[in-house]
């Protein structure tokens, strides 16, 4: 903008008053109105996830040396000063609930270590996601719902990846159906941020749409990956394959549009469809010389149609 205003001054040849008043009208000499809250915002958030890493970090540094009886009893009361702080303190709510999370997944954490409860990872994260999940809905915070994804995301990947990656259980009819249950729970983390503001719960939530979307979009390129290359189920790779692309209509018949959703669903086609190529190839086709040619030509096709056409189309929505 500031390039914009030289060019027509130069363009015009406006004199020094003139010039004087269109800088004015340009507003660029004004700070931000939300410049200030959005910087105490950032260094809150920055603050808890620093004091949250330090704490775990601290007490793992000194676990030989710390009484058992210490280290509970530090971590519980980090996450019960963490929601007390919350209460009388609306401007800082969301990082002191953030380092409430934290601290929270630190002590289940300590209480798994060194109680030996026995459970699998995933069943921590889903303890966490499910206790965290009562100070979220009541913060009503994008950032909150945001890191709550990715704990609940963290649980589903690690639930799912002991039939993904144990062949023992690959073996075990009863849980099979986990390879299909899999994608469509990814579904209920990608709309869950869309359905938050019709619900009243959170304002638009753009960092969390944002987290949902790459956290489902990779599961979906992950799982139809080893569907197609490890199982030979083409059915599980179609599967991932329309979900990534409902991912891409949902983005486009959404007001406004998110240009980085929209970006990762594109990508995430892109990788399927050039995976799905590459197999039909590597199945069909003798000559390997012949077909990695053709798999580079079609690579460097649906990329370069994609990036076009997502160009076009913020060009024309900007434009209108």
């Amino acid at each position: 903008m500031h390039a914009t205003i030289h060019e027509w001054v130069q363009r015009f040849a406006l004199d020094a008053p003139r010039a004087q008043r269109l800088w004015q009208l340009s507003g660029l000499h004004q700070q931000p109105p939300e410049l200030k809250r959005a910087l105490e915002r950032g260094l809150a958030l920055l603050a808890a996830l620093l004091l949250g890493a330090g704490l775990i970090f601290w007490v793992a540094a000194n676990w030989q040396t710390q009484t058992r009886a210490f280290k509970l009893g530090l971590l519980e009361g980090a996450l019960l000063l963490s929601v007390l702080a919350a209460l009388p303190w609306p401007r800082a709510r969301t990082a002191a609930l953030l380092l409430a999370t934290l601290a929270l997944g630190a002590l289940l954490a300590f209480v798994g270590q060194t109680y030996q409860t026995g459970a699998d990872p995933w069943q921590l994260f889903a303890t966490w996601a499910g206790l965290a999940l009562v100070w979220t809905l009541v913060a009503r915070s994008d950032g909150l719902w945001a890191a709550w994804l990715l704990i609940a995301g963290l649980a589903i990947a690690l639930w799912s990846s002991d039939t993904l990656l144990n062949p023992l259980a690959n073996l075990l009819s009863w849980r099979s159906g986990r390879s299909w249950l899999t994608p469509l729970l990814w579904v209920v983390v990608f709309a869950l941020p869309m359905a938050l503001p019709r619900l009243g719960v959170v304002a638009p939530a753009r960092i969390a749409s944002r987290i949902a979307a790459a956290m489902a979009l990779s599961a979906w390129v992950a799982l139809g990956f080893w569907a197609l290359l490890a199982r030979d189920q083409p059915q599980m790779f179609m599967l991932n394959l329309a979900l990534a692309a409902a991912v891409l209509a949902v983005s486009l018949a959404r007001r406004p549009r998110d240009f980085v959703v929209l970006a990762m669903a594109v990508l995430a086609l892109d990788v399927l469809v050039i995976a799905g190529l590459a197999r039909v190839l590597v199945a069909h086709s003798r000559v390997e010389v012949g077909s990695a040619l053709l798999l580079t030509v079609a690579s460097a096709a649906c990329v370069g149609l994609s990036g076009t056409w997502l160009y076009r189309l913020q060009s024309s929505e900007g434009a209108a």
